[in-house]
């Protein structure tokens, strides 16, 4: 029987002859039988496994060996409140028990094989994931490392997958991805896709997280010039925009260290990528103070303060540049009042927007961001004109007024004596309120006062402005307010000091005298005076 069957066999034409000799039909036949036969993968359908698991679990124990498989398959697979076996240590460690309890070697090493795919499997990055399934985890990583160890010694075959295991045995420890480091910051992911390929890791694996995080860590170690070259290409791969896939949880951890670092920073200038990712991943630092101090630590797991303030300002500024070239009136924007408002960024508490209808229903993406930067201080400007628009600051115990459309004055009131109406909408909390514009402009207030500039005077609204708010808000900005555009425009470009003392009976003072020989003929048609030299030119 035998003999007449391979006779059979051998005289049938072959299949596809013509592949015979193609290297390329041979390596990917070379890949099935590896696959199907030596490779790390295991595929089966996830009805068998929760079926198994299931029965695993009312049981308390695998019935048979098969059973057992489809166990080991599934320990790290959640259901749909997120329990997996892994979670309960006793059914965790009836698992182990069984597996080691196989006399036949290669029951063991197929019994492996399935954990370590549900180790590689398990949903590290999931949001609201259980703490004892993390645990669970944990533990099946150290027992595959005390398994692998042994299985090494009592093999007498070893399958492809095993011994790609032993060359990446970093995998089954707390730095899996480190050695990879260094090919994937000069941006060559290859070493990594052959060690995942070996071992049959899926691209959506946590490995792919922790290679991440790997390089934000990496990074962080960085000098400051080479760090901040690298932050862009950091932001894209923590967003998940470079190709590997980024949970949430890796999102914000990562966000979160890449502002720590950039906070440490000798210089901290605004940077608008960082400062968009960290808002929109962990959140606005004055509204979601508690996720900020959860998750931006320093060195020694405190909250980062540094880092928190710092975002917090450069948002304050983004904000307050998008009132001013987006929400006022005018379509160029209303740069005097952008550049003397940015001067008070460091004071200002908090800030509100009232929009009017425009603004609130505007599609366009700028209108759009803007809202999403300011969410959760957004209200309705009811009684307003469609293009008119309230900024509203808290600066200590003051409210300061802006608005948008051009002949409104501005406001200054007190905290504790805002009207009711007003008070209400700014502390309501909800996610939508509304405030009236007259409402904003009450008979009772601490101070007002409109924007014109004084000519003849060489008084610049700012600068009357200053008079007023410095000593009632108790702040003292680092920059002087412009003078009028006149004096100004002669004044760009030269290294000038002024000292305006007129409110409280001084003058205005411009000098050194050298850096404005150039200008001395039309300083003196603005009527300012040299009286001495080396004094300066000044204006009473």
């Amino acid at each position: 029987m035998l003999r007449s069957g391979l006779a059979r066999s051998f005289t049938q034409a072959a299949k596809n002859p013509d592949l015979w000799l193609d290297a390329k039909s041979m390596e990917h036949a070379k890949e099935r039988v590896i696959r199907d036969h030596g490779g790390a993968a295991i595929k089966v359908d996830s009805r068998t496994i929760w079926a198994s698991i299931e029965d695993f679990r009312r049981l308390g124990h695998a019935a048979n060996f098969r059973e057992l498989k489809y166990v080991c398959l599934g320990v790290s697979a959640m259901d749909a409140k997120g329990w997996c076996i892994l979670a309960e240590e006793r059914l965790r460690e009836q698992v182990g028990k069984q597996v080691e309890e196989q006399v036949a070697i290669h029951r063991k090493l197929r019994c492996f094989q399935a954990l370590l795919a549900s180790y590689f499997s398990f949903a590290l990055g999931a949001s609201n994931l259980d703490p004892k399934a993390v645990k669970g985890w944990t533990t099946l990583r150290t027992w595959l490392q005390r398994q692998r160890q042994q299985l090494a010694i009592a093999l007498d075959h070893v399958p492809p997958w095993f011994e790609a295991l032993d060359r990446h045995s970093e995998f089954l420890t707390g730095r899996p991805c480190d050695k990879f480091v260094p090919d994937l910051m000069r941006g060559d992911a290859s070493s990594l896709e052959e060690a995942m390929d070996s071992l049959g890791i899926d691209r959506d694996s946590w490995v792919m997280e922790a290679a991440v995080f790997a390089q934000m860590e990496a990074a962080e170690k960085l000098d400051d010039v080479r760090f901040k070259a690298a932050l862009p290409d950091l932001l894209r791969i923590a967003m998940g925009e470079a190709g590997a896939k980024v949970g949430e949880r890796l999102r914000i951890r990562g966000i979160a260290l890449l502002v720590s670092r950039y906070a440490r920073c000798s210089a901290t200038p605004e940077h608008p990528g960082l400062r968009d990712a960290a808002v929109g991943v962990i959140g606005n630092p004055w509204l979601r103070r508690a996720s900020w101090d959860a998750h931006v630590v320093d060195a020694v797991k405190q909250p980062d303060t540094r880092a928190r303030e710092m975002v917090f300002g450069w948002l304050k500024g983004r904000l307050i540049q998008d009132f001013f070239e987006l929400l006022s009136a005018e379509d160029t924007g209303d740069t005097r009042r952008l550049v003397y408002w940015l001067r008070f960024a460091p004071f200002v508490d908090d800030m509100w927007f009232a929009l009017g209808p425009t603004a609130q229903y505007r599609s366009d993406w700028l209108f759009r961001e803007f809202r999403e930067r300011a969410k959760g201080r957004l209200l309705d400007l009811e009684g307003a004109s469609g293009d008119n628009n309230a900024f509203v600051m808290r600066i200590g115990a003051h409210v300061a007024i802006e608005f948008g459309a051009t002949g409104h004055a501005f406001y200054l009131l007190r905290w504790d004596a805002l009207p009711p109406a007003v008070s209400r909408a700014l502390t309501s909390g909800k996610a939508k309120d509304y405030v009236v514009l007259s409402q904003l402009k009450p008979e009772l207030h601490e101070w007002k006062q409109s924007h014109r500039d004084a000519p003849v005077a060489l008084r610049s609204w700012e600068q009357k402005f200053d008079d007023e708010l410095l000593p009632r808000l108790g702040v003292a900005p680092k920059e002087r307010p412009v003078c009028v555009p006149d004096l100004e425009k002669l004044l760009e470009g030269r290294n000038v000091t002024v000292t305006d003392n007129r409110a409280k009976g001084g003058a205005l003072r411009i000098g050194p005298d050298d850096e404005l020989a150039g200008v001395a003929r039309q300083l003196a048609a603005l009527g300012m005076q040299q009286p001495r030299r080396g004094r300066g030119w000044i204006k009473e």
